[in-house]
């Protein structure tokens, strides 16, 4: 008996214990970095930084275990790929492959089942969709299919039988029927942004519990807007849009866009190319139906391209891709307010961040 409990005791010492911990991670400088986020102060503690010419956007799988980055095959710029890094127990990075693709993505995202990934090229107004191995991105082109030019974001409906792309100049979401067994996509009729005020598409991003997407209008004028979700037809349809500007020159753009984990306010960023009226901006979203009502505007960092919001919704990080610094911003919850914290110096051109809670060993 007492040799049991012992051996009880034994491995109970020596087996390791998972802790939940939210980690940050920054593509700037042709670098990616992994820092650690205090729970309570929202402070960054150095934890792996990963080097790589052509590093830009990226996206993780959704059972946690990938993290997926454009880059380069051999450090050459001219040969762009994804790579595939494995999330280890203790939430560092390793890389496991490197694949070329045949050209740059603004954007890269998983379906729900985790075998396929998508991107859309913005030059050449493309989207592509490669096959992923056993969670491995190894080379595979599945399909590439011709859209219009400055195609910018994928987002994998809900029900994951559709992929929908905002375009900007296009001023339009394509629509394509996605089929989950082979990754092959087909154009649908695309949803058409507003002819006036807040018009072309950048990101699009979905309500947990509504059938709505959300998304931000890009310029002329810059804005937001709130789409209904048809998931029986697999289709977007207009039904709210607001300006956040009255500009209508391209001087001041809007880019990424976030829910609050609590679902009360939607975020959107926006940028000013003469570095007056970079801001955050805060919406109510209707508890009832979805709707948004403008609540504040925040300032901040330079050109905020990309920011994120923990997953407790306690704290945003805000990049400014033209002055290099990511910002951190304490939310208060009942009002959805920002107030910066502390700020830090990146690599050149923070072009994508997002946090990940994982449970690692301790």
């Amino acid at each position: 008996m007492i040799s049991r409990v012992l051996t009880a005791l034994f491995f109970l010492l020596n087996s390791s214990s998972l802790v939940a911990q939210e980690f940050l991670y920054l593509s700037s400088g042709e670098a990616l970095s992994v820092k650690k986020i205090n729970e309570k102060t929202g402070k960054l503690i150095d934890f792996q930084r990963i080097e790589h010419k052509g590093m830009s956007v990226f996206t993780f799988s959704r059972n946690k275990r990938f993290l997926y980055i454009v880059a380069t095959v051999d450090n050459d710029k001219k040969k762009l790929s994804i790579a595939t890094y494995k999330i280890l127990t203790d939430g560092k990075l390793v890389l496991i492959n490197n694949a070329p693709i045949s050209g740059r993505t603004t954007e890269l995202k998983t379906d729900h089942s985790d075998k396929f990934l998508a991107g859309a090229n913005y030059g050449k107004g493309t989207a592509s969709i490669w096959k992923l191995e056993n969670g491995v991105y190894k080379g595979e082109l599945v399909q590439e299919i011709i859209l219009d030019k400055k195609a910018h974001a994928v987002r994998f409906s809900p029900d994951n039988k559709t992929l929908f792309i905002p375009a900007t100049g296009p001023n339009k979401i394509f629509q394509l029927a996605f089929d989950e067994n082979t990754g092959k996509v087909t154009k649908t009729k695309s949803a058409i942004g507003p002819t006036e005020g807040a018009a072309q598409p950048r990101h699009l991003v979905f309500h947990p519990k509504f059938n709505i997407a959300y998304s931000t209008q890009e310029r002329v004028k810059p804005g937001v807007a709130v789409w209904q979700w048809h998931p029986e037809i697999g289709t977007l349809g207009l039904t709210q849009t607001l300006t956040n500007s009255d500009d209508s020159r391209g001087r001041i753009t809007n880019a990424d866009l976030h829910i609050s984990p609590d679902q009360k306010f939607l975020y959107i960023s926006s940028r000013d190319n003469q570095k007056e009226l970079d801001q955050i901006i805060s919406y109510k979203i209707n508890a009832i139906d979805g709707s948004l009502t403008l609540v504040n505007k925040f300032p901040t960092e330079h050109f905020p391209r990309s920011f994120t919001l923990n997953k407790t919704g306690e704290f945003a990080y805000v990049a400014g891709q033209r002055d290099n610094k990511l910002g951190v911003y304490k939310i208060n919850k009942k009002t959805g307010d920002l107030v910066k914290v502390m700020q830090y110096e990146t690599g050149n051109n923070p072009i994508w961040v997002e946090t990940l809670l994982l449970n690692v060993e301790h």
